[in-house]
């Protein structure tokens, strides 16, 4: 599966956890922004990015890379996330397990692995 394909997945099931739990889901109309979509909370508005993931350390957790990836021609970049970026942080793994983070907890990392005790809290 593709990289984009992994990132519809993962929009994918944060819609429909979000529904099943009787929030307002919101999509941009485009995809330049930092987040995948929106949720209102009883007139609450956050912003929410989506990740996907399938690889494991050895430990089994999943590992997240938390940066943007970019390029033109032969020159690349990635970025990590800044505080603004987004509200949540929703990441489905290739188990069917899924997360939902506040981007305060992230911000300034590049990478982190869920299925670690430290963000069992965050399961949804």
């Amino acid at each position: 599966m593709n990289t984009k394909r992994k990132g519809s997945l993962a929009v994918g099931e944060a819609i429909a956890h979000f529904i099943r739990t009787g929030i307002t889901v919101l999509v941009p109309v485009s995809d330049c922004d930092k987040y995948d979509l929106a949720i209102d909370q009883g007139g609450i508005i956050k912003r929410v990015q989506c990740k996907y993931s399938s690889d494991r350390e050895r430990s089994g957790a999943f590992i997240v890379d938390l940066r943007t990836f970019g390029g033109y021609r032969e020159k690349t970049y990635h970025t990590k996330y800044l505080k603004d970026d987004f509200d949540l942080l929703f990441i489905y793994c290739s188990n069917g397990n899924r997360y939902l983070i506040p981007a305060e907890k992230i911000v300034g990392k590049s990478q982190m692995a869920v299925g670690a005790k430290s963000w069992n809290d965050f399961s949804c």
